[in-house]
């Protein structure tokens, strides 16, 4: 059955009039917001926080754990030790820094001494307040006997030195009285040559003779001669032993003043690893950085 002409023609236009509004509307909506401005916004509170608030605890070098003092659950506040590594090696290695630089110190205290010409060697200051304990009174005992045997020992050098100087100087006072005796002995044989040769010139001696005393004053003039050069071959040996005590003097304060600097040398190496030592010491103990939950 088909619709009157009538009908369809009056839903066309409920159809096209209803478009029409819609199409008014939105565009209008359009319109309004693109020329309308708009003065305001919507304030609300809020927090930043950070994905997870653990706190990682770590040794700078490592070591064994000796101690365990807390246990995941454990509540803990900040600076509370956790874990105590093993100290074995840390105060083995501080005990060993520790005894050199004794040692040290008091070789020093010898050197001192020794480059000063002391009699007797004096603890330096480092070791003074502790010469009650027992290992650092035998190791300045050491020192200081070493001290003595040097000490004898450069002085008995020196002695055997002054010795000879001593013979020698007696061997120049024999020379000069044998030469001494000589010079008389020339004396008396001149005289002797001149009251031959006025013999010979009056033919009252044979000429012979004369020759004989001239022979024997020269055999004399010539061992005093010979005397006179030993006596200078001794001073000169006087000289040479003198310049060898001065020697000896200045090798001994070579040796001392260079040992002194390697002691010294040494003794700045030790001290930094002594801190070194006494810092790993005192890390032994693990603390919580900060109060919370394990």
């Amino acid at each position: 059955m088909k619709r009157p002409p009538s009908n369809r023609r009056s839903i066309r236009r409920n159809l096209l009039g209803g478009a029409t509004v819609v199409t008014l509307l939105v565009g209008g909506a359009g319109v309004w917001a693109g020329t309308v401005d708009i003065s305001g916004a919507i304030i609300s509170h809020g927090a930043v926080v950070v994905e997870t608030s653990e706190k990682k605890v770590q040794h700078p070098t490592g070591g064994v754990v000796g101690k365990i003092f807390a246990r995941d659950g454990d509540h803990v506040q900040a600076g509370d030790i956790l874990v105590e590594l093993s100290d074995t090696i840390a105060r083995a290695s501080l005990a060993y820094v520790r005894k050199n630089l004794d040692e040290l110190y008091a070789r020093k205290s010898r050197l001192e001494a020794e480059r000063d010409g002391s009699q007797r060697m004096a603890p330096s200051p480092e070791l003074v307040a502790r010469m009650d304990d027992p290992e650092i009174a035998a190791t300045v005992a050491s020192e200081q006997r070493l001290f003595d045997l040097r000490r004898i020992e450069v002085s008995g050098n020196k002695a055997r030195l002054r010795e000879r100087i001593d013979q020698l100087g007696k061997q120049i006072d024999g020379y000069s009285a044998q030469e001494s005796a000589k010079a008389k002995e020339i004396s008396l044989i001149n005289d002797e040559l001149v009251d031959i040769r006025s013999l010979v010139e009056r033919k009252l001696t044979l000429k012979s003779k004369l020759t004989e005393y001239e022979r024997e004053a020269t055999r004399i003039e010539g061992e005093r001669a010979q005397l006179v050069s030993s006596m200078a071959q001794a001073k000169g040996a006087i000289a040479e032993v003198e310049l060898q005590i001065l020697q000896l003097d200045k090798q001994f304060a070579s040796e001392t003043g260079s040992e002194l600097r390697d002691v010294e040398a040494k003794i700045a190496e030790f001290e930094e690893r002594k801190v070194t030592a006494e810092d790993q010491l005192s890390r032994i103990d693990i603390r919580a950085p900060a109060s919370g939950t394990v």
